[in-house]
């Protein structure tokens, strides 16, 4: 654990580390990524274990999710850098000629990275990837709810990075609270609504720029003309990965009256045939006792659950919630967890203006064969991503960024967009000692009448 008096002055050590110019220079931050990399290799099995103790999650979700999707991430670091950090040369106005203009990206310096529990290696290792290729220094504070996994991730920094460049806090909410007394140039929050607001509101005290990844109720929504085999089993496999504690999960479903039954009996169906067993080997476990206990308050009585549930191990069996409405209790707040509120709709338009109403979520499920139903969903409901015709596969692409809009956060990461928001854009322009040709300086009489036959 974290001394909470000792954050200040690791704060500003890294603020004089940073100061040093060491972090500035490209080869510091590829070899800092590429000692990562092969520390990361190293200790596959340790974070697996570490994953399974605190989570209970099946090594296959864990490898996949938390293990090689940050490996991965990494390892794209290591070969773009360069190229993303590059200046990026503009045009100039012809009245400032001979001139050069670029755009430089610069880091801010000191950031700040709070990770959350559900996936505590990935959100936690992906934005410090980011921040450090883009040149700050890093101080991470990991979930005090995933102890294995913190105490995990503070090893391995120690392992890899001097402790002036990235250094890792470990605490809980007095540990918290003292960390984001701090000033920082840069804070990265992962979580839920309540914190992030606290977040931002510390922030705006020194007026630090943040990314806040705040998750809301993602709906899923589906039209008449779909193939609902391969919806159901899409549906199934995204929502309760992780049983079901994932920021991008569909939090309910949007079926049209005429499929509600059919969607529900294969939903079912799909769920039976990969959890048969009473201990659900393959379903993580709920993160401490408090969630568990208000996801069974949230489960009500009319609800169709397959497994048993286990209290002693918070192993939750996945449940969905048929004929489920808008006033419901699982409808209140988002779920995170395996239970699935199934809403049938009669009116399109009135559903998606329902949609159109509530807060915005992180992504924004359609399933259809009719390119006008996804583009008018797509268009009517503000989310921070879309994916049609699957689940969460729009937010472990690369290639495209990950973020929240409204309620469910602000800025974007992932591959370049993370050493993008780790930086921010300096404008650099450069002139020549020759003769400013359309200078202007006193005298003033007579230049306009000259000036406006040049700026037309």
């Amino acid at each position: 654990m974290t001394s909470p008096e000792s954050i200040p002055a690791i704060v500003a050590r890294q603020r004089e580390f940073f100061a040093g110019g060491e972090t500035r220079d490209l080869d510091f931050r590829v070899k800092s990524l590429e000692k990562l990399a092969d520390e990361w290799k190293k200790r596959e099995p340790e974070i697996l274990e570490a994953l399974a103790a605190d989570l209970g999650k099946p090594d296959l979700e864990a490898y996949v999710s938390e293990y090689h999707f940050v490996l991965q991430e990494v390892r794209l670091f290591i070969k773009k850098l360069r190229r993303w950090a590059k200046p990026e040369r503009v045009g100039s106005p012809f009245y400032f000629w001979p001139a050069r203009s670029e755009i430089r990206r610069e880091p801010f310096g000191v950031s700040l990275v709070i990770a959350p529990w559900n996936y505590p290696f990935q959100l936690a290792m992906a934005p410090l990837i980011s921040s450090v290729a883009a040149g700050n220094c890093v101080v991470l504070k990991p979930s005090e709810l995933a102890p294995a996994t913190a105490s995990k991730l503070a090893e391995m920094v120690e392992s890899v990075f001097d402790s002036a460049h990235v250094t890792t806090v470990l605490g809980g909410i007095e540990v918290g609270k003292v960390v984001l007394d701090q000033r920082f140039e840069f804070i990265f929050y992962t979580g839920g609504e309540t914190v992030g607001k606290i977040v931002a509101e510390s922030a705006a005290e020194h007026l630090t720029p943040t990314v806040l990844e705040l998750g809301g109720k993602c709906p899923c929504l589906l039209d008449s003309e779909i193939d609902l085999d391969v919806a159901a089993e899409r549906i199934a496999t995204g929502k309760w990965f992780n049983a079901g504690q994932t920021c991008l999960a569909p939090d309910f479903v949007l079926v049209p009256e005429a499929l509600h039954d059919d969607l529900v009996s294969k939903l079912e169906a799909n769920l039976r045939d990969w959890h048969s067993g009473s201990d659900l080997p393959d379903l993580a476990r709920i993160v401490n006792d408090s969630h568990y206990q208000r996801l069974q308050n949230l489960a009500g009585e009319t609800v169709i659950q397959i497994g048993t549930d286990d209290p002693e191990t918070r192993r939750m069996a996945p449940r969905i919630l048929p004929r489920a409405g808008f006033d419901d209790p699982a409808m209140q707040e988002e779920i995170f967890g395996p239970i699935l509120p199934v809403i049938a709709y009669d009116d399109p338009d009135s559903t998606l203006s329902e949609l159109q109403n509530s807060p915005s979520p992180l992504a924004l499920y359609v399933f259809s064969k009719n390119r006008d139903f996804l583009e008018t969903a797509a268009a009517r409901v503000p989310s921070g991503s879309v994916c049609f015709n699957d689940l969460l596969k729009q937010a472990t692409n690369f290639n495209l960024p990950f973020g929240g809009v409204g309620s469910s956060g602000h800025g974007r990461y992932r591959g370049k967009f993370g050493f993008e928001a780790f930086s921010y854009d300096r404008a650099v322009m450069k002139r020549y000692f020759f003769r400013d040709f359309f200078g202007i300086h006193p005298p003033y009489e007579g230049a306009l009448e000259k000036l406006r036959k040049i700026l037309k």
